[in-house]
């Protein structure tokens, strides 16, 4: 993987996955237990500090900045783009050195590596996790997020697709699942604003019928052709946008299956 790809998939790790944290800590209560005494900011970044992500521990929960805070007491600056992506795919046992601050909280350092675990248990879990309704659907919902917030990097920083995103219309698509989660990205002069939820206000829906059609799709299992054709997956409003923000999807699948 060249640089530029490698700097692409640094800033889905960032921007898309890490964030999920969030998401996780607030509904995994064992995790929220697990951080009731943490009272501290880490800063995951490159050299420089753009792109970088601060998750801000405070009494149990979790909040994540996806552009960094000012400030943060305990940096975590990876060499390059290549070694972040190697830790976050657990293709190497090293870590980034703390600075001079992070030894002060070296502990809790140590113990973040089982935190971020989190991450994989939900974003690639066992079956038996995903016989669980109640986790089952949460699975769905993080990957959704992971889709919205992933198609916004690859949107804006694929040099191979920059053009496509800067030639589509403005507007807001929403992906969702009937009676389940949704996520919505606006899109204007080829930026990408995702956010959790379903919108206020939709120019074009990618409608998915239930849990397991979606399951399936965000898994790269579905025949999505054959989705629309059996009415699994309905498409409405404005076509174009729907089909600009197709080859996103796939680039970034891509990406993120290594």
């Amino acid at each position: 993987m060249n640089k530029a790809k490698e700097m692409l998939l640094a800033r889905i790790h960032l921007g898309a996955v890490l964030p999920l944290l969030e998401d996780i800590a607030a509904f995994d209560p064992a995790l929220r237990e697990a951080l009731v005494d943490w009272n501290f900011t880490v800063q995951f970044q490159l050299p420089g500090g753009k792109p970088a992500t601060a998750l801000v521990f405070k009494r149990g929960s979790l909040k994540t900045y996806p552009s960094g805070v000012k400030g943060a007491r305990v940096s975590l600056t990876f060499k390059d783009a290549a070694f972040l992506n190697q830790v976050f795919q657990g293709r190497t046992k090293k870590s980034p050195r703390p600075g001079l601050t992070g030894l002060l909280h070296l502990k809790k350092l140590r113990q973040l590596e089982q935190v971020l675990g989190h991450l994989e248990r939900y974003l690639k879990p066992v079956e038996e996790l995903l016989q669980q309704e109640e986790s089952y659907a949460f699975c769905v919902k993080i990957a959704l997020y992971a889709l919205a917030f992933g198609i916004k990097e690859v949107g804006e920083y694929d040099p191979e697709l920059s053009c496509i995103a800067a030639r589509l219309p403005d507007g807001v698509v929403e992906i969702g699942v009937v009676d389940g989660p949704a996520v919505h990205i606006r899109v204007k002069k080829g930026k990408f604003y995702p956010a959790r939820g379903e919108a206020e206000t939709a120019n074009a829906r990618l409608e998915i019928a239930d849990l397991d059609t979606a399951w399936a799709m965000l898994q790269g299992k579905l025949d999505l052709f054959a989705a629309v054709g059996g009415g699994k997956i309905k498409l409405r409003g404005n076509i174009p946008l729907l089909d600009g923000i197709s080859p996103l999807m796939d680039r970034l699948a891509l990406y993120l299956a290594g």
